[in-house]
């Protein structure tokens, strides 16, 4: 079985853009998880979360 070239190419190319995102959304996770909200601002959410159900 001969396999297209320009097809391996591609299949390769999008492995290797995949792989990229993963890391970049790796990355981003971390980020995300080391942000600690200010207490103020889960204050502000709780009140918001309240009168919004109260409505």
């Amino acid at each position: 079985m001969t396999t297209d070239p320009p097809l391996e190419r591609r299949v390769a190319e999008l492995e290797r853009q995949l792989a990229e995102i993963r890391s970049k959304i790796a990355a981003l996770e971390r980020t995300l998880a080391a942000r600690a909200d200010h207490p103020a601002d889960r204050q502000a959410v709780r009140e918001k979360v309240t009168y919004d159900w109260q409505e």
